[in-house]
């Protein structure tokens, strides 16, 4: 029996940048939508203005510009069909003061804005970021922690991984059609800024070897891992 009910939940997923809800739960996703879940995404850090990110293929710098990064993450959320995506940290100046640099922002700071989200949106369940290399990523997980404390909200709290991550132990595996894992991979190939190489952690082939690895665990074809940390039965 499943563990989870698609239906009758109110979703919201913790997405330190725009494409890690695609990598972690561009599939759990789907399954809400399509029992009619609310689900709203939450992207802690974008940038808006020009943005420099290292491309290892080419070993230089790609400028790319903020309006092209909100049309992808548009595609990306058609494609998996969520339609409430909102941010915590808008960077609109070329000197970022948020981007990559979540972990300079008093815990405090972060905590109420998700705080806020919560008491606004009245989840039923919040999917937070794994810890990985990227302080963005530790940083919105451990404020995540403080915000769904049982004494201030008591719904169910599930990790996804996304990549690099440091540990990461699953026990949980959301098994997934063919069809929701070629969706998922054409959400994530809208980010056409953020997919390096077949060899990249961020791009559809990895992601597709991943699901394959996953599914292993519970002898299905495709899955998605999680971490469970708080189940309300």
């Amino acid at each position: 029996m499943d563990i989870l009910r698609y239906d009758q939940q109110r979703v919201l997923i913790l997405a330190p940048h725009a494409d890690d809800e695609t990598i972690g739960c561009g599939g759990v996703i789907q399954k809400y939508i399509q029992c009619a879940s609310p689900v709203r995404v939450l992207i802690a850090s974008f940038v808006m203005s020009d943005y420099r990110k290292y491309r290892k293929e080419t070993g230089h710098y790609q400028t790319y510009s903020g309006n092209e990064r909100l049309r992808e993450l548009q595609r990306a959320m058609d494609v998996l069909g969520v339609n409430d995506v909102q941010f915590m940290y808008l960077d609109k100046s070329a000197k970022t003061k948020y981007h990559s640099k979540l972990d300079a922002i008093p815990r405090v700071d972060l905590v109420t804005k998700i705080e806020n989200h919560i008491a606004e949106f009245q989840p039923t369940v919040v999917y937070i970021p794994s810890l990985t290399k990227h302080q963005d990523h530790e940083t919105l997980h451990y404020a995540a922690l403080g915000a769904a404390r049982p004494y201030f909200w008591n719904g169910s709290v599930l990790v996804y991984e996304t990549d690099g991550e440091l540990t990461f132990e699953p026990n949980l595996f959301i098994p997934l059609l063919k069809e929701e894992l070629q969706k998922k991979m054409e959400a994530l190939n809208a980010f056409q800024t953020q997919v390096g190489s077949n060899l990249h952690p961020v791009h559809p082939d990895t992601m597709e070897t991943k699901a394959r690895f996953r599914g292993q665990r519970v002898y299905v074809e495709f899955a998605e891992a999680f971490q469970i940390l708080r189940m309300r039965g």
